[in-house]
């Protein structure tokens, strides 16, 4: 343990190289993009477990700039795919 502490004590972080990170910003006035999202629903009389749910469906999709689900009750969800090449 004593050689992980005197390791982590002589390291050092040196910023010579600078990365630029784009962001984009949102005009909130702009109101709110459903591009590239879609409704779906359960067609089941259990309880449809939402973490279970998501969870899987991001792992079966593997979606390439992410997803994002949003309960709208009554067993209806709202999908959003952050990149147009998942939703194809």
């Amino acid at each position: 343990m004593n050689d992980i502490d005197s390791d982590l004590a002589s390291l050092s972080i040196q910023g010579e190289e600078e990365e630029e990170l784009a962001i984009q910003v949102v005009d909130p006035r702009q109101g709110v993009s459903f591009a590239h999202c879609f409704i779906g629903s359960f067609l089941t009389t259990s309880v449809v477990n939402f973490m279970s749910m998501r969870t899987t469906l991001a792992n079966v999709w593997n979606p390439v700039g992410g997803i994002s689900v949003l309960n709208l009750g009554e067993k209806r969800f709202l999908f959003r795919l952050f990149h147009k090449i998942d939703i194809e």
